[in-house]
């Protein structure tokens, strides 16, 4: 109110003065003089709106600053030990139990739905509620395998876990489906395609292996799963078998010493993958609502669901039940080379078939309309138009404790955290949501209709997209992130110390890795970051494959148990990660200026494009009727831009730290200076909030228009993978150069607009 009065007296004796001069100066010419008032008044009306505008806004945000900045950080080392505080109580145990007492398929399990609303309400989140969709689903009605030989059955898996005394989940009977897989009923000869990645197929098409019409027997590994039965069906078969070969452990298998669990950290041999068997870089999403959403109550055209989904059955099984099936095929068919490294006892990695043997595939499916449930609650902040995105989903296979509960733990620490700091007084700059996604298992759901729902508002409003999946299934941190969040993250981690250790979070990073990771797909943050182009992280603790537990990945085996004894004893590393999330979050909401870094970006772009393949044949002096220009000429083109932009960006990151300092001496500021600087914090703060927005193609990618953002989509042959440059990569994999150039065009020209944004 002060701020307001002073602003207003302010105004009040400059209109004085302007009016004495106005007043005078028309003295000698009084038939202006009518003419000179009524400028007077106008002039005053809006000088007064302007200042009062200043006044009330300004004083929101600056006036109420309860501690200093800091250099280091950009925000006050206060908070940042106060949430660190809070997290040192450590409550993930009692959380994980409660939420890995039930099955939770997708759109099934309210009671763990109405669980997380509680807690968020409990917790003290603001406008907590339940938002709906309706999607698209499939659930397990009957599967089966069954081995022939001469039409005489021979063996039938019994694809189930095996029970064990020590872990009560061993004993639900989970069905071994994969959702969205078709349904049949097909008996064939079978073939083993090794990883099912796309080169594995087309190797044993130049082999002469017939593929039509028999079935695939693939493992898991290289590649997302659903992509695996894509080239499959691609290649005319007829169903697909997929089975995890503990070779892929790494060191930590029974051939080494290691027990499997309950006993010890190998992989139970009868644990089987369940998961999603969607075409994620295709469409990720409801498959019938591509680019849009549908809530309950509308009536809304669905989409056919097979450019995204199988239409052939496809099955998981075990280590242990595969071996008799895959055993069969030993001296049959050609051996091709580097397929050989596998542990199937009895199986000399021939691929098949043999015509004595067939096998039998049947899947049968419950395919409808069902309502997916996203939880979400937020604090608000100063300015509620602009807010931080921090999610993790709730769905699972089994009653999982790692996928995704550790994660869904972890949030709720972070939220508690939040709400501890609130007690002191304690006010973002923006406000924080936070959501508990559903369907993500069947293919991102839940996060894909939110998105597509509210994109205009995302677009608008969102400032990052911040992930966790899972939490802590080992003790190494592995982050992927959009190059603009790298600063942040970084920095955030120098502030946590690593347990049991003199050294940081930090410097545990880069141990055991060289840089932040690169996005590609497999969890929520796909549509924020590739669709909707918002800046985007994920992060957890992971394995190294060399003496920690195997996490038993959409197995009935990731369990509380085996968390809690195996795992992550104490759950320190659960606890680490929410003071990581919560560190991030608060800095993201909290400083003055939004703390990315363009210059990262376009290092990063920079590194993208040198690693393109582009062929040698390509860089010649073609010209370009259309655009007047020819190939030699646009490469160099866009090489410059790229030192240009790294210019550019490191000049504006140096006006970010300029800013930065100026708050840090913020009392000793004159009034005017303290506006000024408000007002060159807001100017920056729109470009970075907008940065990566301008990286969005709208046409989006060649039969993939789903994926718009130019640096990062989902690999189309690897799912997981991220493909860097896309549309630049992809045509060069077609050996396309009219569409690599129509590409590098857009190219140039969107390098010449963030050369714009970050020219000073």
């Amino acid at each position: 109110m002060a701020s307001l009065l002073h602003t207003l007296a302010f105004s009040l004796s400059t209109f004085l003065i302007i009016s004495r001069m106005d007043i005078e100066k028309h003295t000698t010419r009084p038939h202006t003089l009518g003419k000179a008032l009524t400028r007077r008044t106008v002039l005053y009306v809006l000088y007064s709106v302007v200042l009062v505008y200043i006044a009330t806004s300004f004083s929101k945000y600056t006036f109420d600053r309860e501690f200093p900045l800091v250099a280091t950080s950009g925000v006050s080392e206060a908070y940042s030990k106060l949430i660190l505080h809070s997290l040192e109580t450590n409550n993930v145990g009692k959380l994980l139990y409660d939420y890995t007492r039930d099955n939770q398929l997708a759109g099934t399990n309210l009671k763990m739905v109405n669980y997380t609303l509680e807690k968020y309400k409990e917790l003290g989140l603001q406008d907590a509620i339940v938002d709906e969709y309706t999607a698209y689903i499939s659930y397990p009605l009957n599967q089966s395998v069954v081995l022939f030989k001469d039409n005489e059955v021979k063996y039938v898996p019994s694809l189930q876990e095996d029970t064990l005394k020590e872990d009560p989940n061993s004993y639900e009977k989970v069905p071994a489906f994969l959702g969205y897989a078709g349904n049949g009923n097909v008996t064939a000869e079978y073939v083993y395609c090794n990883y099912g990645t796309f080169e594995d197929f087309n190797k044993l098409e130049e082999s002469g292996v017939l593929l039509k019409g028999k079935i695939a027997i693939v493992r898991y590994g290289k590649i997302f799963r659903g992509l695996k039965v894509k080239f499959a069906q691609d290649h005319g078969m007829a169903a697909v078998v997929i089975y995890t070969d503990t070779y892929d452990d790494g060191e930590v298998i029974v051939e080494n010493g290691f027990d499997a669990y309950p006993n010890g950290p190998a992989r139970n041999p009868s644990a089987i993958q369940r998961g999603s068997s969607q075409f994620l870089s295709v469409i990720p999403g409801d498959p019938t609502t591509p680019g849009y959403a549908i809530k309950p109550g509308e009536d809304l055209p669905r989409e056919d669901p097979f450019i995204s989904t199988p239409r052939i059955p496809a099955i998981p099984m075990s280590f242990k039940e595969i071996q008799p099936i895959l055993s069969k095929l030993s001296g049959h068919g050609p051996k091709i080379d580097s397929w050989e490294d596998g542990l199937v006892k009895d199986f000399d990695y021939s691929v098949g078939p043999n015509p004595k043997y067939t096998l039998n595939v049947y899947n049968k499916q419950d395919f409808n309309i069902s309502t997916m449930h996203n939880i979400m609650g937020k604090i608000k902040g100063k300015d509620d138009s602009k807010f931080i995105l921090v999610g993790n989903h709730h769905d699972s296979w089994t009653p999982a404790a790692a996928d995704p509960h550790s994660g869904s733990a972890a949030v709720l620490e972070v939220i508690r955290a939040f709400r501890d700091l609130s007690a002191t007084g304690w006010e973002p700059r923006v406000s924080i949501v936070f959501a508990s996604w559903d369907g993500e298992e069947y293919g991102l759901i839940g996060s894909t209709e939110f998105a597509e729902y509210y994109s205009r508002k995302l677009k608008k409003e969102c400032i990052a997209y911040l992930n966790t999946d899972v939490a802590s299934v080992g003790s190494i941190l592995s982050i992927q992130s959009s190059p603009l969040l790298n600063h942040v993250l970084l920095e955030s981690a120098k502030q946590i110390p690593y347990p049991n250790s003199t050294i940081s979070l930090y410097d545990h990073f880069f141990q055991h890795h060289e840089k932040i990771g690169t996005l590609g797909s497999g969890s929520d943050y796909t549509v924020f970051l590739e669709h909707l182009g918002i800046p985007s992280a994920d992060m957890g603790f992971s394995n190294d494959l060399k003496t920690a537990p195997v996490f038993q990945y959409h197995s009935l085996y990731d369990s509380y148990h085996w968390m809690s004894e195996f795992a992550d004893p104490g759950f320190v590393f659960h606890n680490l990660l929410a003071k990581f999330l919560a560190l991030t979050t608060l800095h993201l909401s909290t400083e003055p200026v939004i703390p990315f870094r363009t210059g990262d970006y376009a290092i990063a772009l920079s590194e993208y494009y040198d690693n393109l393949d582009i062929p040698d044949q390509w860089n010649f002096d073609h010209v370009d009727k259309c655009h007047h220009h020819n190939s030699t000429e646009l490469l160099e083109s866009v090489k410059a831009k790229l030192d240009e932009l790294k210019t550019s960006s490191a000049e504006f990151d140096v006006e970010i730290m300029n800013i930065l300092a100026l708050y840090e001496k913020w009392d000793s500021l004159t009034y005017w200076q303290r506006i000024k600087l408000h007002f060159r914090a807001k100017g920056v703060n729109s470009i970075l909030q907008y940065f990566e927005r301008h990286l969005l193609y709208g046409k989006g990618l060649n039969e993939r228009p789903w994926f718009k953002h130019f640096a990062y989509a989902s690999g189309r042959y690897t799912g997981y993978k991220g493909q860097e440059l896309p549309f630049l990569a992809e045509a060069i994999e077609d050996l396309d150069r009219k569409d690599f150039f129509h590409a590098l065009r857009h190219f140039n020209g969107l390098l010449s607009t963030l050369i714009r944004m970050t020219t000073l």
